[in-house]
């Protein structure tokens, strides 16, 4: 992908970097760091890119993806065990993980630190409490194990808010996880998603969400309902497109009343 507007290129250049980093991460001879941390605006791409460099290195079968899910220490534990062999990789992918008890978020930042810690040896991981939870004994699961898999943590919070909430374990979860930073200003998600939908061809033969895309009439009237209302559009990105397309094909007489009625939601 490329574009000779410069702000567009520059979005692609951030983007392509999670691409490349997710692949080396997720190559079982790649990067000697374990874990990669991607912090961005929703519905920009970020999901989309990482999965690119993730399946580019290794089968779907050896990746457990967990997507919007507000996953607990015991959950995160067993999912590291099911990945916990060299060339597996664990998508964390807008997990609620920083908004947590103290209790609970502090086990679950330990877990992520012995998952990825710097050493070419045995990375333990233990359950520290007294018995196993029901989980854990259905599923053989014991009380500690050897994780040799990778970690990307995909999410919207951004980096300066999980490290107030990560407190004192932030300098070791820093240091163990490379860190993709994608986000994006108005004109850039503008430009951005104007390219998506006039060069790219998003919303029609390269349309991910409707198998043969929308009409080169609907295309049409998404970009210039976007160009015309961006100023007062909540969010300019790939997603809302999306929304707006489908919006106009499922509702054809009312929907520009229905997308100016929630403009600011969109």
């Amino acid at each position: 992908m490329k574009s000779n507007n410069p702000i567009v290129q520059e979005v692609i250049e951030k983007f392509m970097t999670v691409q490349k980093m997710s692949k080396i991460l997720s190559s079982p001879n790649g990067s000697a760091i374990k874990g990669l941390l991607i912090s961005g605006d929703a519905g920009t791409g970020k999901t989309h890119y990482a999965k690119l460099g993730v399946y580019d290195s290794v089968e779907e079968d050896d990746v457990i993806y967990i997507k919007g899910a507000s996953i607990t220490a015991a959950a995160l534990y067993v999912k590291l065990f099911l990945a916990r062999e060299k060339g597996k990789v664990i998508v964390l992918d807008d997990v609620d993980i920083i908004h947590k008890s103290k209790a609970e978020l502090s086990t679950i930042l330990d877990l992520l630190k012995g998952a990825t810690e710097m050493t070419s040896g045995e990375r333990i991981l233990a359950w520290e409490r007294a018995t196993s939870n029901n989980l854990m004994r259905d599923l053989g699961v014991p009380m500690s194990f050897d994780f040799q898999g990778s970690i990307i943590w995909i999410t919207n919070d951004k980096i300066v808010d999980i490290e107030k909430k990560a407190k004192g374990h932030w300098n070791a979860i820093s240091s163990r996880f490379n860190q993709v930073p994608v986000w994006l200003n108005d004109q850039e998600k503008l430009m951005y998603t104007l390219y998506l939908l006039e060069e790219v061809d998003m919303l029609g033969k390269s349309c991910q969400i409707k198998e043969g895309g929308y009409s080169k009439e609907i295309i049409s009237e998404t970009i210039n309902y976007i160009r015309t209302n961006y100023k007062f559009l909540n969010e300019i990105t790939p997603r809302i497109s999306a929304k707006i397309a489908d919006l106009m094909e499922s509702f054809p007489s009312d929907w520009k009343m229905m997308c100016d009625n929630q403009l600011m939601s969109i």
